[in-house]
């Protein structure tokens, strides 16, 4: 048996269940009554019926890419390497996410924004950042290779 549902006077759907109403907003709270069914039976409708609140689902995350994935530079000298984090698919809900690094060293960090810094108190070695999504705990990783320097030539 066909249905029909309405937003004030205008038909938004129409045909056998289940329906869908469309073009809403990911996570959206929409108040019971804002939309109405009706069944159909020939020519004739059912009187309306509120359809009850309801919230729409949030777009989920499906995975996150750090950029770039590789570093080097040499230990003994301070620096910082900016990553950026791409979350796909791009109009998922919820986009934010946090960075850590491994192994834990005294004077190397990463900041909420993805900004790798370390002091010349840093060891040679390689120091993996991970980047991980709030929704869903997707994660990718950065590999920072810090070099032994290179020693100066003899007699200098």
């Amino acid at each position: 048996m066909p249905f029909k549902i309405y937003q004030g006077s205008t038909v938004i759907a129409e045909g056998e269940s289940p329906l869908a109403i469309t073009g809403l907003e990911p996570n959206t709270t929409v108040a019971a009554g804002e939309y109405q069914a009706t069944r159909v039976d020939g020519d004739r409708e059912s009187e309306r019926v509120d359809i009850p609140a309801f919230t729409t689902l949030p777009i989920a995350v499906t995975g996150v890419t750090v950029s770039p994935k590789t570093s080097n530079a040499v230990a003994g000298t301070a620096g910082t390497r900016q990553l950026s984090a791409t979350v796909s698919p791009a109009n998922a809900t919820d986009k934010s996410v946090t960075y850590s690094i491994a192994p834990t060293t005294t004077g190397l960090s990463v900041s909420n924004s993805g900004l790798i810094s370390w002091t010349d108190a840093v060891p040679a070695g390689q120091y993996t950042t991970t980047v991980t999504t709030n929704d869903g705990a997707k994660t990718d990783t950065h590999v920072l290779t810090l070099t032994e320097p290179e020693p100066p030539p003899e007699g200098e």
